[in-house]
């Protein structure tokens, strides 16, 4: 089994323990830990259905996330110091 085989499985189990862990914790104790399950199971599925040139998909979905990072700053930077 080739080496970047091994890290596509290894990491979506990774992905799916945090979706089992994330929906077990929403369900027990609070419903702030939904975003968490649904990023998990995005990534899940990006795992799963990257096959050949593993490293540059997800250096792409690392960028593609940065940026959504980014714009989730800027926009509660916004809502935080907006005037009222």
């Amino acid at each position: 089994m080739n080496s970047e085989d091994v890290i596509v499985y290894f990491t979506a189990l990774v992905a799916i323990g945090m979706i089992v862990v994330g929906l077990l914790t929403t369900v027990l104790h609070s419903y702030q830990i939904v975003p968490i399950v649904i990023i998990g199971v995005i990534l899940a599925i990006f795992v799963l259905l990257a096959r050949g040139n593993f490293a540059h998909k997800i250096e792409s979905i690392e960028k593609l996330c940065f940026i959504i990072t980014f714009l989730a700053i800027v926009c509660s930077f916004i809502l935080l110091y907006k005037p009222m």
